[in-house]
């Protein structure tokens, strides 16, 4: 155990380099089974993208979970719930190689914008937002910053920010205390979608933020078999004084740990 654990802090600090970064990244996902996320993805062949593929939390920032691209179905799914998207900026915070972000392109967002700390998966997703943006020059385009997502200024225009189970309870608290200060600041329409809700307790605590939508959905069938699961929990937040009111019926749905800091459940399917 001792070896085991020596061995990932080699692998994790190594992969933090800039010029071995890449190297011990590739290496490593070369190895991997081709089972699940690292399966090339139906959206990556469709495309001519690489968005697939995984990350232990030991080779990310301190404080972040391991890695794994959504399923392109289920980022739909919840955008298309967003009133008006083309009045709202989109962010993907720990936007890893951004598959959500090409899928936000779809939506006619007014800015699609993605923050990702680890120098490899960024330059991979400045990589694919360039070859995304060739194939669909009329769509909104992607911009991709490298750098730490709990300093990073959020835009006070009406905003989007997109969550895939990035960070665990702590620097969550900071996100969430980043999100408040910016709604008092700037009062504003402002939407947090949350797949994977693992600190999904702290944003229903929050007096800035009410639920939206609270749902766990299916994998579309040709999505099956490139992910851990066959559904996912996705649950959406905005902030109170919404000038879009919520629509009736929101579940006040529990959500399940099912696994910790990695998988929970939506007790209500939608």
């Amino acid at each position: 155990m001792a070896l085991r654990r020596l061995l990932k802090r080699v692998i994790g600090g190594t992969s933090k380099v800039p010029i071995l970064g890449p190297i011990v990244i590739g290496f490593y996902q070369a190895r991997l089974p081709k089972t699940g996320w690292n399966r090339q993805h139906p959206f990556d062949l469709l495309h001519g993208v690489d968005t697939s593929g995984s990350l232990p939390d030991y080779m990310l920032a301190p404080g972040a979970t391991a890695y794994g691209a959504a399923q392109p179905s289920i980022i739909r799914r919840a955008l298309a719930t967003i009133p008006v998207p083309r009045t709202c900026h989109f962010l993907d915070l720990g936007c890893g190689k951004g598959r959500p972000l090409l899928i936000a392109t779809e939506f006619g967002f007014s800015a699609v914008t993605g923050v990702e700390f680890s120098a490899p998966l960024s330059r991979v997703a400045q990589s694919n937002a360039a070859t995304y943006g060739k194939a669909h020059p009329e769509r909104t385009r992607v911009e991709i910053v490298t750098g730490d997502a709990l300093t990073y200024k959020l835009p006070e225009s009406p905003l989007v920010i997109f969550l895939y189970n990035p960070f665990r309870q702590p620097l969550m608290e900071k996100l969430l205390a980043n999100i408040e200060a910016t709604l008092r600041q700037a009062p504003r329409d402002l939407y947090v979608v949350y797949y994977n809700p693992v600190c999904a307790d702290l944003l229903d605590a929050s007096s800035a933020l009410e639920r939206r939508y609270a749902a766990q959905l299916s994998y579309d069938p040709g999505e099956v078999g490139y992910g851990p699961d066959t559904s996912d929990a996705l649950v959406i937040w905005q902030n109170r004084g919404n000038a879009h009111p919520r629509p009736d019926g929101i579940p006040d749905a529990r959500v399940i740990v099912i696994s910790p800091h990695s998988r929970v459940e939506v007790e209500a399917s939608g």
